[in-house]
């Protein structure tokens, strides 16, 4: 999975899927991945960065990763749920215009619900300009910003999966597929698995199958082939 042309050849989209094949096709499975392409922050402010949209390429990237799921799960009911962000909202509406049987697929808005790790706005942002968004995750992940400025990355880890493994929204026919924000899946990366990274691919994120009480998390990137299990608290 390290060789340069297999990482050039890949969609956005492409290492959830390629995960998704390997899940038995009962029982219950959950997505969590990032937003589709979007347009970019440079020159917007913060306070109006929630309603970023996702690009035109983003909803035929969107499209396309729902059209791709028909073909893997053509029984299961889709449920899709987001963030707040419009770009996640967006995300989300076009997977399921992509997925084949529009009757199977239900749009949940802000459900099951994924909070930010923002727990101080003004300080977060001067943080970041002082830091860069770099060396801010760095820190973050290692748990050297305080929590008064962003959750501690473990606890933030722990509520999320918390969250999504006891929705009680769905039944082992359903596939559950929230989109988010690469700042909500980098803690569990690093909280689960051990590894620190500071951004993620459009489309890419998590796959959790298994039961309330314990459930095993994949994930896939260029470099990394991951699995592990977790167990609620």
């Amino acid at each position: 999975m390290q060789s340069g042309w297999r990482e050039y050849r890949m969609n956005h989209g492409d290492y959830v899927l390629d995960l998704l094949r390997k899940v038995p096709e009962t029982g219950r499975t959950i997505v969590l991945m990032r937003h589709s392409h979007r347009v970019s922050f440079q020159g917007i402010p913060d306070h109006l960065r929630e309603g970023i949209e996702i690009t035109p390429e983003g909803i035929l990237m969107a499209r396309a990763f729902g059209e791709s799921l028909g073909k893997i799960f053509p029984k299961k009911h889709i449920l899709l749920g987001h963030t707040p962000a419009k770009r996640c909202q967006m995300t989300a509406e076009s997977i399921g215009y992509g997925y084949a049987s529009p009757d199977r697929v239900r749009i949940l808005g802000c459900r099951p619900q994924v909070g930010s790790v923002v727990t101080d706005p003004d300080r977060y942002i001067r943080l970041r300009e002082e830091l860069g968004w770099k060396s801010l995750m760095e820190k973050w992940l290692n748990q050297e910003i305080p929590g008064q400025i962003l959750e501690n990355p473990r606890i933030y880890c722990d509520k999320t999966l918390e969250g999504l493994v006891s929705f009680q929204g769905m039944n082992d026919d359903y596939l559950l597929v929230v989109i988010a924000h690469d700042v909500t899946i980098l803690p569990i990366l690093s909280s689960v698995f051990g590894t620190t990274k500071t951004s993620l691919e459009f489309l890419n994120g998590l796959v959790i199958t298994g039961g309330s009480s314990a459930v095993e998390i994949r994930y896939a990137d260029a470099l990394h082939s991951l699995k592990a299990e977790w167990s609620t608290s």
